[in-house]
């Protein structure tokens, strides 16, 4: 971040961003005693870089992470990738593009992988679709619901007296005033609420403690506090063409904590060579990481 983008003027989304991003450098065991001097001066700048600023600082520090990023030793070399890689590779090519296109096809509207797409609706709803999503609506003068077919989407339901609910195949999700989001997984849902209270099925769910980094594909960051290397990788995956193959369990067991940016995808790539020891190698429509 240079001192020229510390004053000028910046929307409200970019300052969330350059909030997050000093968050990183200061907590990757690199940021200098000039790095934190220069987040002072940027935190004062405005009271929105302030509010940006404790926003950050509070998300960070709900996700648990200490001061230096995690060094783990570097994983031995593996040989014997070959059917393995052959089989991704090929799962790979045919796959290409195939996110299972049908739900998308009979949607009212949908993403590409990669793509996060905000939409409003008749009534004045938001609805943001993440990677690979599809969605169609239906109001009566009843009800209004929409259908998510595939993928992932945040929900923000404008003020109305029927009642707003999400069908995605399973249990149905009913947040007339509250904003959640709903991610559709085969036959299971997942449900995270970050503002006010929603039913699912005859549950209520209510605020989670890490529901803005659970949403943070919303402003195109993906965020880890410990995970395993298998699951921020399947994550990854989500947001890309082409797959992902790990060496080994002994690699996938690995944790990982750390803010990235869905809009550089290979960039967590980098990150992970550079932080982890790892080593990856690229080829068309599949990446190998040991």
């Amino acid at each position: 971040m240079t001192e020229a983008s510390m004053s000028e003027p910046q929307p409200l989304t970019d300052l969330s961003d350059d909030a997050i991003d000093w968050q990183v450098l200061l907590h990757s065991g690199n940021a200098s005693q000039a790095d934190r001097e220069r987040y002072q001066r940027w935190r004062g700048l405005s009271a929105e870089h302030l509010a940006a600023a404790e926003e950050a600082e509070a998300l960070w520090g709900d996700l648990g992470h200490t001061q230096t990023a995690m060094q783990l030793p570097k994983a031995p070399h593996r040989r014997h990738w070959g059917s393995a890689i052959a089989a991704s590779l090929l799962a790979a090519m045919l796959g290409y593009g195939g996110w299972q296109q049908a739900p998308a096809l009979l949607a009212d509207y949908h993403t590409s992988t990669g793509e996060r797409r905000t939409i409003t609706l008749e009534d004045g709803s938001k609805v943001t679709l993440n990677s690979a999503s599809a969605l169609s609506v239906n109001f009566s003068g009843e009800r209004r619901t929409v259908s998510l077919k595939a993928g992932e989407a945040l929900f923000e339901p404008a003020a109305d007296p029927r009642p707003f609910v999400v069908d995605s195949g399973a249990e149905a999700v009913q947040g007339s005033d509250a904003v959640f989001s709903v991610r559709r997984q085969g036959s299971v849902n997942s449900v995270v609420v970050t503002r006010g209270e929603a039913q699912v099925g005859e549950r209520r769910v209510t605020v989670s403690p890490d529901a803005q980094a659970q949403t943070a594909w919303q402003r195109g960051k993906l965020i880890f506090n410990g995970r395993p290397l298998r699951e921020v990788i399947a994550e990854l995956e989500r947001y890309q063409h082409g797959r992902i193959l790990i060496s080994d369990s002994q690699v996938g067991a690995l944790q990982v904590s750390g803010v990235f940016d869905l809009n550089d995808p290979h960039a967590l790539l980098r990150t992970l060579e550079q932080r982890y020891a790892l080593k990856v190698t690229y080829l068309p429509w599949l990446a190998v990481l040991y």
